[in-house]
């Protein structure tokens, strides 16, 4: 019967976990680095410790006893409460720790100055020891993983925004109509409203642009949820649609795209910081500091303003 916990005690309790996850002491070998024979041993002088059977394993199959499953949660119980433990005693000495979950709208390398690796730099540069798990979403995905608590901040466009989330103004950026070199309107000098306007476009794919818009196109013919699909489809010369000049900026250097219509016809997109109203961990609080001071550095250029 296990009485007190030691070191060797922890290592066997590891080796379970990581049996019970992957279903299997073959399916284990590879995360615990482990041969079989010896993962079974271990399996086996735990079961001995604790005097009573963990799981069933041979031929027939790998599964937990019910003792078993109940070992399994208090394991992590166990072992979140040892993370926890080590949060705490690291935060108290000023060390930034944990993980960050972050959701980003795509193209967002193309701002001037880049404000958002230069923000990831100087929040690397602090006491930290903070995983960072970044992902490209469309707003709507930003939006559900924040809500699901999957994400810890996201930064995009929101046309509608939630009452659930919090949302704080970054930078605004001007988009502008494009076309292709290959496109019926790139030759024209200053093509009117109205050609503008019955020519086949890409609608984006949530309500931001919409809202925004100032032009109503007749024929939507496609749809494109992320930005470097606009790109894409604009650039195959059958349709015109908006993007950011910071983004085309590279195609229209190389005279594959055209903007179109002017100011008359441009809008000012807003890009947010969103969190979940939580209590942010100590962690977010300081690289939301960092992307706000970033915006501040960066070079105000191709249709891009801070705000304050």
């Amino acid at each position: 019967m296990l009485t007190n916990l030691s070191d060797i005690d922890l290592k066997l309790l590891r080796v379970f976990v990581a049996v019970a996850e992957a279903q299997g002491v073959s399916a284990a070998q590879e995360p615990l680095m482990m041969n079989q024979s010896t993962i079974s041993t271990h399996l086996a002088s735990l079961e001995t410790r604790l005097g009573f059977r963990l799981c069933q394993r041979g031929r027939s199959g790998f599964m937990l006893t019910p003792k078993g499953e109940r070992m399994l949660i208090a394991c992590r119980t166990l072992f979140n409460a040892a993370r926890d433990f080590t949060r705490i005693s690291q935060s108290l000495n000023g060390l930034l720790t944990g993980d960050l979950q972050l959701g980003l709208v795509d193209n967002l390398v193309s701002l001037p100055g880049n404000p958002f690796s230069q923000a990831i730099k100087g929040f690397q540069r602090r006491h930290q020891d903070v995983q960072l798990q970044c992902r490209i979403c469309s707003p709507t995905e930003i939006e559900q993983g924040l809500l699901n608590q999957q994400l810890d901040l996201g930064i995009g466009y929101f046309g509608q925004q939630l009452e659930d989330l919090r949302y704080q103004p970054w930078l605004e950026e001007t988009q502008a109509i494009y076309c292709s070199a290959d496109h019926p309107l790139f030759a024209a000098e200053r093509p009117g409203r109205e050609q503008i306007e019955n020519a086949r476009w890409v609608k984006r794919g949530y309500l931001l642009a919409q809202r925004l818009c100032p032009i109503a196109p007749n024929n939507l013919a496609a749809v494109a949820h992320h930005m470097e699909s606009v790109a894409h489809l604009v650039l195959s010369g059958e349709y015109l649609g908006y993007l950011p000049t910071h983004y085309a900026a590279r195609w229209v250097e190389q005279g594959m795209l055209k903007r179109l219509g002017g100011e008359a016809l441009s809008y000012r997109a807003t890009l947010c910081l969103v969190t979940h109203p939580a209590p942010p961990k100590e962690a977010l609080t300081a690289l939301r500091e960092d992307l706000l001071r970033a915006i501040k550095k960066a070079p105000q250029a191709a249709g891009l303003q801070a705000i304050n």
